[in-house]
């Protein structure tokens, strides 16, 4: 009994053996397959690298852009014909500078509207900002007179009547 009990355990020891090696060569294979597909991603990595590199050392393509000036210069020269080459004559030439110097007249109102509401609106920021000055106290006297008598003119840099 005891020779048929050793040959049991070295049948299973052999047995379990077999099987940690089958498992073991699995493992390899595995590792073996991953192992070449990290190599085949590092040398495709690499060829990128090595070709990023040779676009940086090779002199920069000029890329021609342009220019996107056709649209008005078909519109330019189409006027200038038809001002040119109209039927009307000398009325209709006067008609169509009357129109454009008066686009012109009113592109300049509207830079000095825009001009005037600027200046507003730093006035107002300016007195704003002199009103929290005052609240928490001036580090420095700006003029002679008080500050609740002096106005929003006075206090901006310009000339006025002081208020009550």
């Amino acid at each position: 009994m005891h020779d048929s009990t050793q040959s049991m355990t070295g049948r299973v020891k052999e047995r379990w053996g077999a099987a940690r090696i089958n498992s073991l060569d699995r493992q390899n294979m595995r590792l073996r397959d991953e192992v070449s597909h990290l190599k085949t991603r590092l040398e495709d990595e690499r060829s990128e690298t090595e070709d990023l590199k040779d676009a940086l050392r090779s002199s920069p393509k000029v890329v021609k852009v342009k220019k996107r000036g056709g649209f008005l210069r078909v519109v330019v020269i189409g006027g200038a014909a038809y001002v040119l080459g109209t039927r009307a004559g000398r009325e209709r030439y006067d008609q169509l500078v009357d129109w454009a110097r008066s686009l012109r007249s009113k592109m300049e109102r509207s830079a000095d509207e825009a001009a005037s509401e600027v200046e507003e609106s730093a006035s107002l920021m300016t007195g704003s900002t002199m009103a929290t000055a005052r609240s928490t106290g001036p580090a420095t006297p700006r003029s002679s007179a008080p500050a609740s008598t002096r106005t929003t003119s006075q206090r901006s840099g310009g000339g006025g009547t002081t208020g009550p």
